[in-house]
């Protein structure tokens, strides 16, 4: 029965052993060799052998090779398989979106491994930094000033408040320059509106002023008209002569006087 027993322990000892030996691909891995080790890591993943923290080395190879699509990649493997390190694998993959200067995924997957761990400052600091890369000037004062709070002791503190000193500064001056910017905006609007108006004046005085025009135009005529009509009617009762030596029968006969008179 003892014997059984230390056979059985000596069995799980092995076992254990085997089951955490370090493979080809990480020791390539470990000696700084990444082509090897890539090519050996992804051969372990196929034929079943990979260790468990394969997909990670595999993307710290491919980053190391400056491969970093590959790299986000193997990481998004191994975040997808059961077991394995995924606050680990979320940060490396964030800081190989880093480097493809991809900021907004870098942001997610730090965001990620602070989800799954929220006291991992490493993925925070990293994270401010990537806010500031992309210019999200709110989010990256907030993660930092929240990164001093529980890294009260950071060597980079010094750093850190200089760039917050600098962001708070930014901040105020693009408060400022949007407040100039609506102040503008109503003062333009206000001289668009005065100039409208003016230029509405305008139009109704002109109007008014071709319409007195018109209408004294008007008037001359009509006045014009009557003087005309007034002379054409003096001359014609001018000519008219009425006196009874101009009088005519009608038919400019001369009387006849040749004809019996009843009084011979």
């Amino acid at each position: 029965m003892k014997k059984r027993s230390l056979i059985t322990i000596s069995l799980l000892v092995l076992l254990n052993c085997f089951c955490f030996a370090e493979t080809q691909g990480e020791k390539y891995f470990r000696t700084n060799k990444p082509n090897l080790a890539v090519t050996a890591l992804e051969s372990e993943i196929l034929n079943g052998t990979a260790g468990p923290d394969a997909y990670n080395y595999l993307g710290l190879a491919y980053f190391q090779l400056a491969d970093y699509k590959k790299s986000v990649e193997a990481f998004a493997r191994g975040l997808n398989l059961p077991g394995t390190d995924k606050k680990i694998l979320a940060f490396n993959q964030g800081n190989a979106y880093y480097a493809m200067a991809d900021y907004k995924n870098a942001a997610k997957a730090y965001s990620l491994t602070l989800a799954i761990d929220s006291s991992y400052t490493k993925a925070l600091l990293n994270r401010a930094n990537t806010y500031l890369m992309a210019e999200d000037y709110p989010a990256c004062i907030k993660d930092y000033e929240l990164y001093l709070e529980l890294e009260p002791n950071d060597p980079q503190r010094p750093q850190i408040e200089e760039i917050l000193r600098l962001l708070r500064q930014h901040q105020e001056e693009v408060k400022l320059a949007e407040q100039k910017a609506i102040e503008d905006e109503k003062r333009r609007q206000e001289e668009d509106r005065r100039m409208k108006e003016e230029l509405e004046r305008q139009r109704i005085e002109e109007e008014n002023r071709l319409a007195e025009q018109r209408r004294r135009e008007e008037e001359e005529k009509r006045l014009e008209d009557e003087r005309r009509k007034q002379l054409l009617e003096d001359v014609a009762n001018s000519l008219q002569n009425t006196d009874s030596t101009n009088m005519t029968s009608g038919a400019e006969d001369i009387i006849d006087y040749d004809y019996q008179s009843e009084l011979d």
